[in-house]
């Protein structure tokens, strides 16, 4: 362990002196030693994720990782966290219970060497530099909906159940298409539509075809697929844009002349396999699932050499998620009476501003508590599985960074000391907080802009802004563990100034920095940056024994 500056040292000393009945003082020792532990330099962890998929031609063999791990430790990094469980649900280790990524029917695994342990290959390469290495699992989400791969596709019954409410695309013969969403990027199997007051020319790719309607009626038609240049918007219309089904509909189903209704609404109840997205998520609260789950992690544990243990997409996939019987089973339990009106008594959802909308029902609030809390007991069970099997391995998430919207996703990751005072919020849902189970957290600062002023002036929050963000997890976690900024470099690409103001920025306001992902390392050759800003020698407050004593004290 390096040095410990004086005030962290006499506060770590006084916390000690304590004895275990006496929380109030080791609470308020706590809070300042994390508070002050912010303008300790050389106290800050630096953290890079290797991402599975994105990675897989630059990990898919013991040289490749070698080159990779020893570029990474170069660059003063002293944590490498490997993506080993994807959204896919495939792995890239030797799992009895997960199929390995060289078993995937996608295009992007097909020549990913058959049983090759990243995950083993890595760790001896770090080892060998002593350098430390976590398991990140994507938990909840376990397949890709382009490909009908991944395990929710073996186990139908696990799929989460979205309440669909969609605008509808209707022609005047009848035929209709559900319209996702407007003036936003076009996905998988997606029909969006584009108006004259966003766009003057569809911003879609090439891979769907396109409708443009002027006055209600079907001006255009066009398969893009064959090179066709994208369809203009009209002042007095709109064009849709579908890709995969979407587009299939559009080739077989709309023809010029037609008349077209985009004001129709259709509601349903749907599983994930159906739902327009490309992964595929899985109910969190059905016992398979997080049985399944457990044992990933804990094979995880029990055959590897790890230092610590991650858990991504550990949520909900949307506020459209889960609407399943056994879900409304367990809310009715939670609330102690029947839903009178499933799904609206919880919301209903409105198109009426042009916008998707979710307006509350009377019992929205104690649905937004209800599943956070459910996501709190996954965490519990995972964190008691991990320090019960090895104590002194480390347990940690990832989740986005935009706190005020976070609840969509059924995620309170605040401290339970934490009442969060927004529209949405119950007066008990601050007792959801996760913070507490964690060695440390990191949140996705995920904005362009670098301060809170550049963020008001773009008519945003300031919390729309890398250090906004991260000012405001510092605040909403309370101290109950050390929170790490994060970074997305594909935001500052190719402005390899704006990266460097975006670093120092994150460690200035957070205790150590977690950046998204080696892949854009690689792409950009930010290599230099990063042995430059990272020269001076620092420790993660996490390796910090008497500092995560602290921390965990608080459990």
């Amino acid at each position: 362990m390096k040095k410990v500056s004086l005030l962290l040292l006499a506060l770590l000393l006084v916390v000690t002196a304590f004895s275990p009945g006496a929380s109030a003082a080791n609470d308020k020792a706590r809070h300042q030693v994390l508070k002050g532990l912010l303008k300790e330099n050389d106290k800050k962890a630096r953290i890079l994720w290797y991402d599975l998929a994105a990675n897989m031609e630059r990990l898919n063999s013991q040289e490749a990782v070698e080159a990779m791990v020893e570029k990474t430790h170069k660059a003063h990094i002293d944590t490498i966290i490997l993506d080993v469980k994807n959204y896919t649900g495939f792995v890239g280790y030797d799992s009895q219970y997960a199929p390995h990524v060289s078993e995937s029917k996608m295009p992007k695994y097909k020549d990913f060497p058959a049983g090759f342990d990243m995950l083993e290959a890595i760790i001896s390469e770090a080892k060998k530099r002593d350098m430390k290495v976590h398991a990140a699992v994507n938990v909840f989400s376990e397949g890709n909906n382009d490909y009908k791969d991944g395990p929710a596709f073996n186990n139908p019954d696990w799929q989460t159940v979205f309440y669909q409410a969609t605008r509808t695309a209707e022609t005047d013969t009848g035929s209709t298409f559900p319209i996702f969403a407007m003036n936003t990027t076009r996905g998988s199997n997606q029909l969006i539509l584009y108006t004259p007051d966003k766009y003057k020319v569809s911003p879609s790719n090439i891979y769907g075809a396109e409708v443009q309607v002027t006055d209600g009626v079907v001006t255009k038609v066009v398969d893009r697929i064959y090179g066709a240049p994208a369809v203009s918007v009209p002042e007095n219309g709109y064009v849709l844009s579908g890709h995969g089904e979407a587009r299939k509909w559009i080739v077989d189903n709309v023809k010029v002349g037609q008349k077209m209704n985009v004001d129709g609404q259709k509601t349903e109840l749907i599983p994930a396999s159906q739902y327009p997205t490309f992964s595929t998520f899985v109910n969190a609260i059905n016992p398979d699932v997080q049985e399944y789950e457990l044992s990933i992690i804990r094979e995880l544990i029990n055959n590897y050499d790890i230092d610590g243990m991650v858990l991504d997409r550990a949520r909900y996939s949307s506020i459209y998620a889960d609407f399943s019987d056994l879900s409304r089973q367990k809310f009715e339990e939670f609330i102690g009476k029947k839903v009178e009106n499933w799904p609206t008594d919880i919301y209903t959802v409105s198109f009426s501003t042009g916008t998707k909308e979710v307006v509350p029902g009377p019992l929205y609030k104690q649905w937004i508590e209800f599943r956070a809390g459910n996501i709190q007991s996954f965490f519990k069970r995972a964190e008691n599985l991990v320090h019960t099997l090895k104590p002194d391995m480390l347990f940690s998430t990832y989740v986005g960074g935009w706190y005020p919207l976070y609840y969509s996703e059924g995620v309170n990751w605040a401290s339970r000391t934490h009442q969060p005072d927004y529209d949405w919020a119950s007066e008990n849902y601050g007792s959801t907080g996760y913070a507490e189970t964690l060695d440390f957290l990191m949140t996705g600062n995920y904005y362009t802009e670098i301060t809170p002023e550049e963020a008001l002036a773009k008519g945003n929050p300031e919390w729309y802004s890398v250090e906004g963000s991260a000012d405001l997890a510092f605040d909403v976690v309370n101290e109950a563990t050390f929170v790490y900024g994060s970074l997305y470099l594909l935001q500052y690409a190719h402005d390899r100034e704006e990266f460097r103001r975006a670093l120092r920025s994150t460690l200035a306001h957070s205790h150590g920095i977690m950046l998204f992902d080696l892949v854009y390392l690689e792409m950009y050759n930010w290599w230099d940056i990063l042995e430059e800003e990272f020269a001076e020698e620092s420790t993660a407050p996490h390796d910090i024994p008497g500092l995560l004593k602290m921390v965990r004290d608080d459990k």
